[in-house]
């Protein structure tokens, strides 16, 4: 699903119009990196916790070429879902 398809879903079982909806997606995933910058995790009960780790560079091949190249290290983020949400996708 899309940003776009997730909003579209919200304004056809809602009273709010297309632009105020897109606001608040908008609104909330701002929200989410903000607190991904500030925090480095952001807990979202019920659902589950995005958070910010720093993998370390390493060394690789290009597959393609054989050449040697050095990867370097970047913060990178993980989500883990809550056991509510895998416990619904695991009933479909």
């Amino acid at each position: 699903m899309t940003k776009s398809e997730l909003i579209k879903k919200i304004h056809r079982d809602n009273e709010l119009n297309y632009v105020e909806i897109e606001k608040i997606v908008n609104e909330v995933l701002s929200e989410i990196t903000r607190g991904l910058l500030e925090d480095g995790k952001v807990v979202i009960p019920g659902f589950g916790t995005f958070e910010k780790y720093y993998q370390d560079g390493y060394n690789g091949i290009n597959p393609s070429t054989g050449e040697k190249l050095v990867v370097d290290g970047s913060y990178k983020i993980r989500f883990s879902s809550s056991k509510k949400l895998k416990d619904v996708i695991n009933e479909k």
